[in-house]
Parts: structure tokens; sequence; C-alpha cells
């Protein structure tokens, strides 16, 4: 017969997982020893004290295994040594309420005289970990022999009466006069667009070098966690600036040498809902489909893809044609003319000059059908001065443009920016549906937005090998090449269409069962391509 200590002994002994599980097998017979093991379960790890404080708190492999590592961390400052750990996981993980809340409440109880610094990259965000930690400590029924210094008790910056305590802030936000034997980095990038932006990142770097880790007390405690964004992110970089940092990473989906044990496949599962192995399998498939492979890759992987010539991949395209022999898995049977309910809209980014080492100004024609499949029907590509893009623009603008499509087009987008502004303010007279797109975000952060339809298979090329579609190899080649290519004018065309067409636009077009034949000559408007390097579509 097991003594009460010696079922406290082995409780205490077991990863949180399992000690919950035990407690729920046995809740009367355990009820007691409960009561008079709480201390001892609390003082085991942060996770153990979350077991205690709340009864519902659920924890999972991937959660112990940081348990176990924050543990063996403090102890490794306890006996007189600074310790650095980074970690990554994918959001929604349970990395915050573990290491922003239970780690410095667990610390507290240990050590109430340590200074904590609580860093994210949003004032409110920091301030409520903080917030949560001071109620906790404040909960009588807890009762964590803690007590908030009357003198020193703002939500953002408070003391214990062993003048110890919580300090939150953001990055930006000062931090000078202040001393801290722990630092909890956690989530300190904001966004794609912010670990894109060069000199955010360079920023970043430079606040943790000259202030952030300058505000250290020997021996020290260090943890940077957050989810990957880019490959030279803040998360990234942080472990090769001078301090020896273990590095702790959960991908999503296990690949080869997991540090959990998983099979390559297996699912990490989700501390916030009750899921079986194929449930979260199903949860992460439609996650990785929503948001895109870069994103899959950088945020839940923890594997950001190198910048340069990533964004979008060749094998990526599907391709529309009207011959039934180029009919194949990547190739469908289209005919933009004969297909019923689709939606249409021009996209324009246009170019200032019209010299050879100017950009191009490029037009892009789009139809989505009912199952939102988009199409790219023509494009015209083009270095010209004000007066030429207007004739091609107005051109794009008569019923039989680009094989007889422009008659179903009323919604024309024209990106803000220089010649834009001039041209939206010319043609808005004369054509219907002139609507003026500011740009929002970098061009690679606006590509990158429209990767999940691409990634998908919703994005439909004209087929390279019909006659007139030579153009298509070069568009290929254009967004194979991004960021870091030569041109990037049909890239911007493209993102601004894709985007647009994610939702609706306020008015649909619908295509009767057969449309009158081919354009006839004298509708069409000639345009010198020798002279203007316009590449002209079918039809177009």
């Amino acid at each position: 017969m097991s003594t009460a200590a010696e079922i406290v002994d082995w409780l205490v002994a077991q990863p949180p997982s399992e000690r919950k599980r035990a407690l729920d097998r046995h809740p009367d017979t355990l009820a007691i020893i409960l009561a008079q093991a709480r201390k001892e379960l609390a003082d085991a790890s942060p996770l153990g004290l979350a077991q205690v404080v709340d009864e519902k708190h659920r924890t999972l492999p991937h959660l112990d295994y940081l348990d176990a590592r924050l543990v063996t961390a403090v102890r490794r400052v306890e006996s007189g040594h600074s310790a650095f750990l980074r970690v990554s996981m994918p959001p929604r993980s349970g990395k915050s309420v573990s290491t922003s809340e239970y780690l410095p409440l667990w610390l507290l109880q240990r050590h109430p005289e340590w200074r904590i610094g609580l860093i994210s990259h949003s004032p409110s965000l920091a301030a409520g970990w903080g917030r949560q930690i001071r109620r906790m400590v404040e909960d009588d029924r807890l009762d964590l022999g803690l007590t908030v210094a009357s003198d020193a008790g703002s939500v953002t910056d408070w003391e214990t009466t062993e003048r110890g305590g919580v300090s939150s802030r953001s990055v930006g936000q000062s931090i000078t006069g202040r001393g801290f034997k722990v630092m909890i980095v956690d989530d300190v990038v904001k966004d794609y667009a912010d670990a894109a932006s060069e000199t955010k990142r360079l920023a970043l770097r430079d606040w943790w070098q000259t202030t952030a880790r300058t505000r250290t007390e020997p021996p020290m405690l260090i943890i940077v966690i957050g989810t990957r964004w880019h490959e030279d992110d803040f998360t990234g970089w942080v472990d090769t600036a001078g301090d020896p940092f273990e590095v702790i990473e959960f991908p999503a989906i296990a690949e080869d040498e997991d540090v959990l044990g998983r099979e390559p496949g297996d699912p990490l599962f989700s501390p916030f809902i009750e899921e079986t192995r194929d449930e979260a399998l199903a949860r992460w498939a439609d996650t990785e489909q929503a948001v895109g492979p870069y994103a899959w890759s950088a945020l839940f992987q923890q594997r950001p893809q190198p910048v340069a010539g990533t964004i979008f991949e060749r094998h990526w395209w599907r391709y529309w044609t009207r011959n039934p022999d180029l009919v194949s898995d990547t190739t469908v049977l289209f005919n933009p003319l004969e297909h019923p309910g689709l939606e249409w809209l021009d996209s324009w980014d246009l170019a200032v000059q019209a010299k050879e080492s100017a950009d191009w100004s490029v037009g892009q024609r789009w139809a989505v059908d009912q199952l939102r499949r988009r199409f790219l029907i023509g494009q015209a590509r083009q270095r010209t001065e004000f007066t030429e893009t207007l004739v091609t623009m107005r051109h794009w603008g008569t019923p039989d443009s680009v094989g007889g499509t422009g008659r179903f087009v009323h919604r024309r987008l024209v990106e803000q920016a220089s010649n834009g502004f001039a041209i939206i303010d010319t043609l808005k007279r004369e054509l219907p549906g002139v609507i003026g797109v500011v740009p929002k975000g970098s061009k690679e952060v606006r590509a990158r937005a429209i990767t999940p339809e691409v990634a998908t298979g919703y994005v439909y090329l004209p087929h390279p090998s019909d006659p007139g579609n030579e153009w298509v190899l070069s568009l290929i080649g254009e967004l194979a090449a991004f960021p870091t290519g030569k041109n990037d004018d049909q890239v911007d065309a493209l993102s601004q269409a894709l985007a647009a067409l994610r939702t609706r636009g306020t008015t649909t077009i619908s295509n009767p069962g057969s449309i009158a034949a081919p354009l006839a000559a004298s509708s069409r408007r000639t345009i010198d391509s020798a002279r203007t390097g316009v590449r002209r579509s079918p039809g177009g």
C-alpha cells in the first residue's frame, strides 16, 4: 500500500499531462492527496502551477517538453549561470499561456525578489499578460504566498513586497533605468509586413542590442518565443547574435528527427480543443490551404523559405485552352465566350516613361467562374508614353477587345501611382468602372497575400502552346524570379487582380450562351508592337 507521501512524490515526478490523467481517473481517492500536495504540485513546474490554478487547464506532449526545458533553464540560473531559450511553434499552440503567464507567476512564487520583463510587439498584449499575472497573485483563493506592494501596483508595472515584480512593455517603449533578472520576449514581430521590411528588421536588432539586452542582470534568464515569419526575422537572428540560445522548435506536422519523438506526418495537437489524430491532421490541412505554402512553411513548420524567387513556384500554375488535345491534369478546356456566369475585370499597372530602362505598363483581363476559378484571359505589356497608354486602354475598353470579351468588363482597376492618377482622371469620363486602387503594403507583401489561390490550383493562365500565347512564358518567368528578378510589373497587375477577385464585385456580368464571331478587322485598333512594345494577347 503506497503512502500519501509516496503518491505525492509519484505525482510530482510525472509530466503534467500524465499527472492530469491520473487525477481524472481517481478523483475521490486523490482528493485529499491533491489538497495536501497543492504546494508540491505548484512548486514542481509552471504547468504544475497552471493545473493547480485552473483545474480545466489542458496540457499536451509539446507543452510538457517545453515545461521541462523551462524548469531546467531556471535551475541553471538558480545555480549561478545564465540561460537562453529560443522557442518557435505555430500560432495558437499554448506558447504565451505557458511562458508569459504561468512561468512568471511560478518564478515569483519561488523568487519574489526577481524582476521580470514581458516584451511584445503590442503594448496592450504585454500589459494583458502582466494584468493576468497580477490577478492571480491577488486571488486569495489561490493562496500563492505573494503580495503586491501597495505603492507599486499599476497594470504595466507592479512590484511584490520583496521588490520583485513584472514590467510589461512593447518594442520601442522605454525600459531604461530598469534591470531584469528574467526577460521574456514574446511575439515581438507583428506580422509578415514587418518581418519582410529590412528597415524594421534592422531597427528591431538595434533595439535588442542597444536597449533590451543591456537591461538584463546576470545570471539571467532570457526567453525569445514566437512563430517564424521570415528566414531573417528576429526569432531566427537572435540565436546568432552572440548569446548561446538553446533552440526548441515544434512544427505543426512532424518531420525527421522530431524533438517530441513524433513520427513524420504526426500532428501537433491543440491545447484548446479535444481532437483525434485525424481531426488534427484535417485541421492543419485546412490551415495550410487557407494560408498558402510560404506562410505554412514559416509560421506553422518553422522553416521560412528563402526570399529570393520562392513566392511563386512554377508547378503551381494551371492552364486553360480551347484545344481538347492539350487537356491534362493541369489544363482545362475553357472558352470564355461560352462559359456562363463569369465575373470580369481588367487590372492595370502603369509605368511613367517609354524608354528602354523604364518599367513596363501591363494590363490584364481576368474572369472568375462560379467555382471561384480565376482565368487570365489576355495581357498587354508595353513601354509607352502617357498618350500611347491611353490609346491601349481605350482599345481595351471597346466591346470587341481581347477576343470579343471587352463587352463584359465593367470593372477596370488602375493602381494610383505614377501615371495612374492622370489616367484615372482622363478615362473615368469615357469608360465605365474605372477604379483607382491604393496599394497596401510592399509589392512582396501583396504578392504573398494571393499565394493561397495560386498554390491550391485556382488560378489558370492561357496555355503557352496555344497560338499567340508565347507571352505567358515571360509572365511565368517573371513570377518565378520575383521578388529578385529585373521586372515585376506583370506580378503587380496579377496581384492586384487576384486580391480584388477574392470577393465578388458589385457588378457581375453573365455571358449569353454564345457570342457572335471574332472581332471584325474594322473594329480593331492596330498597335505597332515594334514601336510600342505591346505583347498582344489572342484577339487583344
